[in-house]
């Protein structure tokens, strides 16, 4: 069981149903989360911070049974939201891709349209629907000015390469490796899907954090990635 899919079955628990557990965590998950925040009390953010895990894990009238601690949170929500979807293909997949894009601003038919910043507007407006994003999150090099500050080693960061003064990509950190100095990027348009990619760190001219959400520690998620590249961003 995912810390997602934990928040998910608490909350049905406490008698705040969020439809199947195990779906994407997405706006009636949160919805249902900030009304228990609420009717206990707590701050309501829609995040799980520690007094909300707390509350959650108390039993509700009726429910006798220890509940299970929550797994460790390994991604932010944005990270795991985009997780989900990897290896969808701008191709085979372009139903399924497309339908999920259509989530907040739509680009266009992503096998024929640059797509990487479309992928991370994506994840961001559907799981913190309350995060400023650039107002054309097409545009990748645009993601710069995205929330607050951040470095390679902040897993979940957005990070945003320069090709040219035109050209950029923008993804995900899902690793760093120091000694070769290059960074995994879980993100959209990687050879034409979602995939974890190696991209150089030279590349990177911005590491951004959302504003509204607190900075935690996430492990780095499989080294495993190919080698991204320009042509693999087109």
């Amino acid at each position: 069981m995912t810390f997602e899919q934990w928040l998910q079955s608490r909350l049905t628990a406490h008698g705040y149903p969020v439809g199947p557990v195990g779906g994407a965590f997405g706006a009636k998950s949160r919805a249902a989360l900030v009304e228990f925040q609420r009717a206990n009390s707590l701050k309501p953010s829609g995040m799980a911070d520690a007094a909300t895990v707390a509350a959650l894990k108390a039993n509700p009238v009726g429910e006798a049974r220890p509940v299970a601690s929550a797994p460790a949170e390994r991604m932010p929500p944005w990270m795991a939201e985009m997780y989900r979807r990897k290896g969808l293909h701008e191709t085979r997949d372009n139903g399924a891709l497309s339908s999920w894009l259509r989530i907040g601003k739509f680009l266009g038919n992503p096998a024929k349209l640059p797509w990487c910043g479309d992928a991370v507007e994506t994840a961001i407006v559907k799981t913190m629907p309350d995060e400023p994003v650039p107002d054309n999150p097409f545009w990748a090099q645009g993601w710069a000015r995205f929330g607050d500050l951040a470095g390679p080693t902040d897993i979940g960061a957005i990070g945003v390469i320069r090709w040219s003064a035109r050209a950029g990509h923008v993804g995900i950190v899902a690793g760093y490796d120091a000694a070769q100095r290059r960074v995994l990027l879980l993100g959209g348009n990687q050879s034409d899907a979602i995939t974890l990619s190696w991209f150089p760190l030279s590349k990177f001219i911005a590491f951004r954090w959302p504003s509204t959400f607190p900075r935690r520690a996430y492990p780095a998620l499989d080294a495993k990635g190919n080698s991204g590249s320009l042509a693999g961003t087109r």
